[in-house]
Parts: structure tokens; sequence; C-alpha cells
């Protein structure tokens, strides 16, 4: 019965902490986390299933990868990445980044496709 009432009592306490630490770490962006070592691990992902973020941490800021730093900068050209929307990337919550993704209102980094060429009249 005491072993009944202790585990009634700390129920709430670890319902409490557990969402107490989800909304911190939903107010934390991706440079703090990485300054607190939560993204300290090292991106075992090929280039082209990177996401944005991690293409930018690998890239940018020194975040250790198995590929070659030739091939995630070969990817990061491809996607037309630049440094001013890495810096976007990295300094936005975590919960904003969630908002955006599930409105599907997900930025992304302009076109590098080449635009056709257009029909010249004859006359």
């Amino acid at each position: 019965m005491l072993i009944l009432n202790m585990v009634r009592r700390t129920l709430p306490i670890k319902t409490i902490f557990v969402a107490l630490s989800l909304t911190v770490l939903a107010g934390c962006s991706s440079s703090q986390s990485q300054e607190l070592g939560m993204r300290s691990s090292t991106v075992t992902k090929t280039p082209q299933q990177m996401s944005n973020l991690e293409i930018c941490e690998t890239y940018a800021f020194g975040r250790k990868a198995t590929h070659t730093r030739v091939a995630i900068a070969s990817e990061w050209n491809r996607r037309n990445i630049s440094h001013a929307y890495c810096d976007k990337i990295r300094n936005e919550l975590y919960l904003t980044a969630l908002l955006k993704k599930l409105a599907n209102a997900e930025e992304k980094p302009g076109s590098n496709q080449v635009q056709p060429v257009q029909p010249i009249e004859l006359r």
C-alpha cells in the first residue's frame, strides 16, 4: 500500500517533468541544441538523403559525416543552399519548424534549374 501511494505521488511529478522537458526542447533551436551536445553525432545518411539542416551542419558548421566533404558540397550546390539560408534554418526554433512542416509551408532555397528557351517568331 505504501508503494502504491508513492507511485501515485510521483506520477504527476514525472508527467510534469516530461512535459516541461518537451516544452524546453521545443523552444530550442538547432544551434542551441548543438551547443548542448545534442546534435553532435555523426551523420551517416548519404548526402541525397540528408535534410537541408544536416547538409548545412556538415558542410558549413563542421558536424561530422561518414561521406566526403566533396559529396556534401556537391549536394549543397545542387540544392542551391547558401550560408544565409543555413543561418536562418539553424536559428529557427524546433516548434516553428514543426508548425511549418505541418502547414506544408517549409521554406526552400532558390531553384537552380535552367529556364526553358522561348521560341522566336520568324517573319
